[in-house]
């Protein structure tokens, strides 16, 4: 096949309409580095492969003279690519587009600063900085690339000179550079809304200061400097010591723009591939493939880099190949290729797969074209037709070509094996008894018998000669002969087969044959005294031998079973259940119903469950299991105190019988902690005795508050009776007091205000039982009294 490497440098210039199109970079075999001059009407290109100028553009813009431009930055939602620019005749820097095929530069708007830097993030948003000789010196903006409308975002103020900004994609921070002979790198998160920034200590050889950066991947940029060279340096701020470049000029901005490379203008449909390889695609997080016919891939770039994408045509024809761009705020078409596709020839095989023994084969494959036969992958020279005929075995193949040069093969070739004749024994010429089964062997071969029979065995009932011929699955054939004898059996009848409760004799007839019974005895009649199934045979003078076979049925006891599922339990557990055989019986004893054994029912004690089963012919037997029945222990518990403070000592619980276990929230061992909190906690005390055997009993704990109201060492009011059923007597040695109560929640249930001193009445007979708290505030001074509401 023919092939061509097209290397197509792109970049997507939709302007502001949407009537502008995707533009064409002229042609290179790697990706350029494209910076512009800050103090001439240059822009110059760089071949990345050996870091030299490779071209050099005027910029213009139609009624002005550029004097300089001061950055470039590309857009990676739509590749069009922006330039700041110095223009004749105008105070501060005028943003705008620029053609990298002509350089002709289209304005956008003027910056209204000096602005020594811009950028984009990956959203599209343009951002800029200005100088230091600005009138706002040093600041950050972002910038509407359709109006050149800047945003004042923050002051930055650190370093001085250069003043370059670039974003990197893959960690979504704005990284800034300044100053001169120290240079100065920093980095901040792109949505952070205030500058905080994180400083980047530099090491190696920085060049003095910087005029441009490129993102060149996740740890790296490339650096353009005062001393008119390139050198790398990474995210972490080291500067490699060797330059990459010496350039005719200082550098601004730095672009570098995506490219691709076809392998191929023509390939065969099926067999061959067209693979696309590129680069300069840092900007951009994915590329799409439409392949022309119908189907796409959509491939992402990793850490920058997308090594390669290829297609395989299913049928032939003109192709036009679309790349676009994606990462998730925007593209489009960034690369278009032409490629044709031609037809493979249909190639079809067909021929026997075996050679038999002394056999030649022949195969034949697709007319038309030119054709070349192959064994085992070799070539066989000569052999150009459409036919081949071989007595060797082997893998054959053959690769046919069209006039398109396309060839192919077979997707499966031809196996021609060596197969052997099948070899048929049918064995010496002989005598049997009854019948005989004839096997002429090679199973899965054809077979024809002079009996008619196409089987690999046939059945021989009568004397005579028997052949046949045998055709295996490789098409190879053989024959044999035999001569069958054959001799009619004894008949040997024992009768229906029969049952007796003490036993039966049974008589093979044939009176003068040999005699072998299933007991071993030999004679004529044998009796048995217990059941069998008893076979005997008979062998007549002739040496041929028949057999019958009887079932005798001598009557017994049946054998009876009974087992239980637990012979030993707690009282109180589900019913047990009981296995008997056979099934059909009657069950007795305490406690015992049909197949079950109640515990509750038999009560505590040792019991015998009985079981007994009469069969079919009046035959009865018993069997029977011993149940033993524990009584279940009597379990207490107590919690000593029942109600307390949340900030009182642990509460001890009390469980009988000893040696049993407490559960329940903020229970450790016998112990109950009231810092868990107010409320109510339900405790469980659980008891098993040597038995097995276990019980439950049930207590609780009480937690008040009891906290949370300041108290006094003295006592200047009097309350009672308390406890009392609601209605409490208090006296006031003071007028106007305030009066509260508090449960012990903290919630105010009541609150009065008494003018006079003396005796006064409190009515919470609504409230339910429980602990509440009186808080007297006369003045300074505070009092409160615990009350208790026992109904």
């Amino acid at each position: 096949m023919k092939k061509i490497l097209l290397a197509l440098v792109v970049a997507l210039c939709f302007g502001l309409s949407k009537d502008v199109s995707a533009q064409t970079t002229t042609s290179f075999s790697a990706p350029l580095i494209w910076g512009s001059s800050p103090f001439q009407d240059s822009l110059w290109a760089i071949d990345t492969t050996n870091w030299q100028v490779v071209r050099r553009l005027g910029p213009t813009l139609v009624g002005f003279t550029i004097t300089g431009m001061n950055g470039l930055a590309q857009d990676p939602t739509t590749g069009l690519t922006y330039v700041i620019m110095k223009v004749s005749s105008v105070s501060g820097r005028v943003l705008g587009l620029i053609d990298l095929n002509t350089g002709v530069c289209t304005q956008i708007g003027n910056l209204g600063d000096n602005f020594s830097s811009i950028t984009f993030d990956e959203t599209g948003q343009m951002w800029g900085t200005t100088g230091d000789g600005a009138t706002v010196p040093e600041s950050l903006y972002k910038i509407d690339k359709l109006t050149a409308t800047k945003t004042l975002q923050y002051a930055m103020g650190n370093g001085a000179d250069g003043e370059i900004i670039c974003y990197n994609r893959i960690d979504d921070h704005m990284y800034h550079w300044s100053g001169n002979g120290t240079v100065v790198m920093e980095k901040w998160p792109v949505n952070n809304v205030t500058y905080t920034p994180t400083n980047i200590p530099t090491t190696g050889t920085p060049g003095g200061e910087t005029f441009g950066m490129l993102y060149n991947g996740p740890t790296s940029f490339i650096c353009s400097n005062i001393s008119s060279s390139l050198k790398r340096v990474s995210t972490i701020g080291s500067y490699d010591a060797a330059n990459l470049s010496n350039n005719p000029d200082d550098l601004r901005g730095l672009i570098m723009l995506p490219y691709f490379n076809a392998s191929d203008d023509t390939i065969c449909e099926e067999v061959e591939s067209i693979t696309i390889t590129g680069g300069g695609h840092q900007l951009l997080s994915h590329f799409i493939f439409h392949w022309g016919d119908g189907t796409f891939d959509t491939l992402a770039t990793v850490n920058g880099v997308l090594t390669s994408a290829s297609h395989t045509y299913p049928t032939p024809g003109a192709r036009t190949i679309h790349v676009e761009t994606y990462n998730g705020f925007g593209g489009d078409t960034v690369y278009s290729y032409i490629l044709q596709v031609n037809n493979i020839p249909t190639v079809a095989l067909s021929g026997p797969t075996t050679i038999c023994s002394g056999a030649a084969v022949t195969l034949t494959g697709s007319s038309g074209g030119t054709s070349q036969w192959y064994m085992n992958g070799v070539l066989l020279p000569g052999e150009t037709s459409n036919t081949i005929t071989t007595t060797t075995p082997g893998w054959y193949n053959m690769i046919k070509s069209n006039l398109n040069s396309c060839g192919d093969s077979a997707a499966v070739g031809i196996n021609v094996i060596a197969a052997p004749n099948p070899v048929v024994n049918l064995g010496n010429d002989t005598a049997v008894c009854g019948s005989a089964q004839l096997d002429a062997g090679n199973a899965g071969s054809t077979y024809s018998w002079n009996t008619g029979d196409t089987t690999q065995m046939t059945t021989v009932v009568s004397s005579g000669t028997f052949d046949v011929m045998i055709t295996d699955t490789n098409g190879c054939s053989d024959r044999d002969t035999i001569n069958v004898n054959v001799n009619p059996l004894p008949v040997v009848n024992l009768g229906p087969d029969t049952s007796d409760c003490v036993g039966v004799t049974l008589d093979a007839g044939n009176a003068g044959a040999s005699f072998l019974w299933c007991d071993g005895s030999t004679t004529q009649t044998a009796t048995f005294l217990s059941s069998t199934i008893c076979a005997v045979t008979v062998t007549d003078g002739n040496g041929c031998s028949m057999n019958d076979t009887i079932s005798v049925t001598i009557f017994g006891n049946p054998t009876v079973s009974l087992t239980a599922m637990l012979d030993s339990m707690c009282n109180g557990v589900p019913p047990v259940p009981l296995f008997a055989t056979p099934t059909g019986g009657t069950f007795s004893g305490p406690g015992t119903t049909m197949n079950t054994f109640t515990p509750t029912v038999a009560g505590p004690g040792v019991h015998t469950a009985l079981y007994t089963y009469t069969d079919l012919n009046g035959c009865t037997s018993a069997d029977s299991v011993i149940m033993t029945v524990f009584a279940n222990p009597t379990v207490t518990a107590s919690a000593s105190p029942a109600t307390v403070c949340i900030d009182d000592a642990d509460v001890v619980l009390t469980g009988s019988p000893a040696g049993g276990s407490f559960t329940g929230t903020s229970v450790t061992g016998n112990n109950f902690d009231p810092s868990v909190g107010v409320g109510s906690y339900p405790i469980v005390y659980n008891y098993t005795d040597v038995n097995g055997c276990s019980g439950l009993a049930n207590t609780s704990v009480q937690v008040n508050a009891c906290v949370g109201i300041d108290e006094v060492s003295t006592e200047e009011f009097a309350l009672f009776p308390n406890p009392s059923t609601g209605v409490f007597n208090l006296n006031l040695p003071e007028a106007g007091s305030t009066v509260e109560v508090v449960d012990v929640l903290g919630n105010v249930i009541l609150a009065k205000n008494i003018n006079t001193a003396g005796t006064t009445q409190l009515d919470l007979s609504s409230q339910p039982n429980g602990v509440y708290f009186v808080r007297v505030t006369n003045g300074t001074s505070k009092e409160v009294k615990r009350v208790v509401i026992q109904k």
